[in-house]
């Protein structure tokens, strides 16, 4: 019930935000500013499912090259005692041979450690390794709807997440 409520806003914001935003005046080769180019830099607000929990943060990628994107991802949940914070440091590849318009498919890893709090969790403070696939699609020039799909490949922070974001070009 409580993650219906949550994917439901979400949706209302995404479509709410595209309808404004996508009344904005477009500028040279339709669609030219939706291509991961180097010097973009991308805000992305999120919220995931992850092993049965409910994180939410924002990622932050900088485009390097035409097709590498360095970044950072901090994601958060707390639960019933507990409290889980988890900051990593992400590359990314973007595929931009594939040219497809509005879309943006990447693939990379997310390296960080996860910080534990309370008594009511049966993990522990360590090291995460999340490699991860990912797409944007973009509704404007300024602002579309992220999907990322990860797997936890070490410690106590093992298992399968996703998150949905929106995601803004900055």
């Amino acid at each position: 019930m409580k993650l219906s409520k949550i994917m439901l806003i979400v949706v209302i914001m995404i479509v709410g935000s595209s309808l404004l935003l996508s009344a904005a005046p477009k500028r040279g080769k339709k669609y030219a500013a939706l291509e991961f180019e180097k010097g973009n830099m991308f805000l992305t607000p999120q919220i995931g499912l992850y092993s049965g929990e409910i994180p939410f943060g924002a990622s932050v990628e900088y485009a390097i090259t035409e097709n590498i994107g360095v970044g950072a991802t901090l994601m958060m949940w707390f639960g019933s005692g507990f409290s889980v914070f988890m900051p990593s440091a992400d590359a990314a590849y973007h595929f931009t041979m594939l040219n497809v318009e509005k879309l943006d498919l990447f693939a990379g890893v997310g390296v960080g450690f996860a910080i534990v709090g309370g008594s009511g969790i049966t993990g522990s403070s360590g090291l995460s390794i999340n490699p991860f696939i990912a797409a944007r699609y973009w509704f404007s020039e300024k602002m579309g709807v992220s999907l990322r799909a990860n797997i936890g490949l070490i410690g106590d922070w093992t298992g399968v997440g996703s998150m949905l974001g929106i995601v803004f070009m900055l």
